[in-house]
């Protein structure tokens, strides 16, 4: 059976008193938790909260609140960028995961792409929360006038923050060419 990789948990004091080369990615905080057996990073609702993004009042309103159905939205909110990710980039799926998991990009620290990447989450949980999701639905498209079409709008993204696909493209995530050769090693480790 694969070892599934166990993220260290810091805490904020933790962060603010150890070096960066010191923080072992990826990791998991009060706001936001990367889970080993998915490879993903998860916003916790803490970083919702702290953002203003009231996911249970949501629920609530849809008469689905309660923990289980929570969880299950912060996991759908990854899964919808980790999909965008994979859908706009020509590298393998565990390559980009790596990337993301181990915060790689030229010209920003680790810890600041972790940071960007916390905040792709909350963006998209507040443009999920303001504007439902339209993939969930069927009907009338307002703005273009005509039907809902589930193909166009996976294709679209249009379930995906506008601000959220330009952060994707500065932390070099949707990009047409593959990482796969220059990363082959760090992927095959699998201490992510």
């Amino acid at each position: 059976m694969p070892k599934i990789f166990e993220a260290p948990f810091y805490t904020t004091e933790q962060l603010k008193a150890l070096n960066e080369e010191d923080l072992i990615f990826p990791f998991s905080t009060e706001y936001m938790r990367y889970d080993g057996l998915k490879q993903q990073y998860i916003p916790t609702e803490e970083l919702l909260n702290k953002h203003g993004v009231d996911l249970k009042g949501f629920l609530a309103s849809t008469g689905r609140n309660s923990p289980t159905n929570v969880n299950e939205e912060l996991e759908y909110i990854s899964d919808q960028i980790y999909t965008c990710i994979f859908k706009n980039s020509g590298s393998n799926i565990d390559t980009l995961k790596c990337i993301v998991a181990k915060s790689i990009r030229r010209g920003i620290t680790p810890f600041r792409f972790r940071l960007m990447f916390e905040e792709i989450l909350w963006k998209q949980a507040r443009f999920y929360v303001n504007n439902d999701d339209p993939t969930k639905t069927t009907g009338i498209d307002m703005e273009q006038k005509q039907w809902l079409n589930k193909g166009v709008l996976i294709n679209e993204d249009r379930q995906i923050d506008p601000q959220v696909k330009v952060m994707l493209m500065q932390l070099g995530l949707s990009w047409v060419g593959s990482y796969d050769k220059m990363f082959v090693g760090l992927v095959a480790q699998k201490n992510w």
